[in-house]
């Protein structure tokens, strides 16, 4: 009976001990799952810190307004700068448009897709300006007549009669400019002075 009860309790064991290594094993991979995930987490985290201190960094900065465009232009690479000026409006079926961005990625605006897509402002509107403002800048405009707050636009295209502090904001077609008037005492913001 002894020997019986020892492989009785051996058996026993052994199924507890197997057991025991399958559910480790499982914890195991579930611990190892959670952990992957948590760095995941953690690395999205850390972007969307990123993206947001950028932001706040940016906003941080309070533009410096200047009378003259040239004169807030020659300090605009070092910090942000704000002029007043005229904006008007525009489509890609404009006369004389081509219907594409002047400046990379050279975006097709004849789909109607007036925006553009930033990796640190998010979605933008698009404006052509002066070529002394670089491709890539942000402009945040205020005092527009249709829109109630400023809004964010992305110097992607030129004119031949956009120059200086004036500054023409793209719509999805030349007939529909969404009551847009020309407007004046615009105030643009350069808060990225190119990419």
């Amino acid at each position: 009976m002894g020997k019986k009860f020892l492989g009785y309790f051996g058996l026993v064991g052994i199924i507890f001990t197997l057991s025991f290594i399958v559910l480790s094993g499982n914890s195991k991979t579930v611990v190892s799952t959670s952990n992957i995930n948590s760095v995941k987490s953690l690395q999205a985290v850390h972007i969307v810190n990123k993206y947001n201190s950028i932001k706040e960094a940016e906003k941080a900065k309070e533009p410096t307004l200047y009378n003259s465009f040239a004169e807030a232009l020659s300090v605009a690479s070092t910090s942000p700068v704000a002029f007043m000026g005229t904006l008007t409006a525009y489509g890609p079926d404009c006369p004389g448009c081509s219907g594409n961005s002047a400046c990379p990625p050279r975006q097709n605006f004849k789909n109607g897709n007036i925006y553009f897509e930033d990796q640190v402002y998010g979605t933008v509107r698009v404006v052509a300006a002066d070529r002394s403002i670089p491709c890539g800048s942000i402009v945040r405009i205020s005092g527009i007549n249709i829109y109630s707050e400023p809004i964010l636009a992305i110097v992607m295209d030129r004119g031949g009669a956009v120059t200086g502090n004036h500054m023409d904001l793209l719509f999805t077609s030349q007939s529909n400019l969404e009551g847009f008037a020309t407007s004046h005492n615009i105030k643009f913001e350069i808060i990225r002075y190119g990419w």
